[in-house]
């Protein structure tokens, strides 16, 4: 009588299904956590928003009309300033289209007169949409600027950014240590 030996184990098969199903599940978990912290989300938002404001001054300059910065509650957006008065830059594809601020940043506006910064963008909720469009930043289409500082703070991050624009046209990102 022979005496057939019963295999135990898994085939190669087998295991490449279980390390494919493991590396797709570990794919959408990875893909749903988001892995930049607060500081990563001020960063890039203050580089961007300085990008954003000398692309604005170029395009000013370049269509020889005024364009704004517009600080609304969770972002910001560029106007310009046409024969009806300001009008908010909607077209998806510019650069200059609205934009949301990441979860937990937020930007204050420093007046020159004021040593404590207020938050831009908390007016009042009746003002109608025509009253609502003034800008905080202004860029002249000869290349300079009304002088404006902005700055750009996250939750729970000790430094912040300082967006200056001086009347001269000259842009500057400064990046303050401390809390507020």
């Amino acid at each position: 009588m022979r005496r057939t030996e019963v295999q135990r184990g898994f085939t190669l098969i087998e295991l490449l299904v279980v390390v494919l199903i493991m590396g797709v599940v570990l794919s959408f978990l990875s893909l749903s956590i988001n892995p930049t912290s607060n500081a990563d989300r001020l960063d890039t938002e203050s580089r961007r928003l300085g990008a954003l404001l000398r692309t604005a001054a170029d395009d000013a300059v370049l269509y020889g009309r005024e364009l704004g910065l517009d600080i609304v509650r969770g972002g910001y957006r560029f106007i310009r300033l046409g024969d009806d008065g300001w009008q908010v830059i909607n077209r998806a594809e510019s650069p200059l289209r609205p934009r949301d601020l990441p979860e937990g940043v937020a930007i204050a506006l420093i007046e020159r007169d004021e040593a404590q910064p207020r938050l831009a963008g908390g007016g009042d909720e009746d003002e109608n949409e025509e009253d609502a469009l003034r800008p905080e930043a202004v860029l002249l289409s000869s290349g300079e600027f009304v002088p404006f500082e902005l700055e750009l703070y996250a939750d729970d991050v000790d430094h912040r950014y300082r967006l200056t624009g001086e009347a001269n046209g000259e842009l500057s990102l400064d990046r303050v240590d401390g809390t507020r």
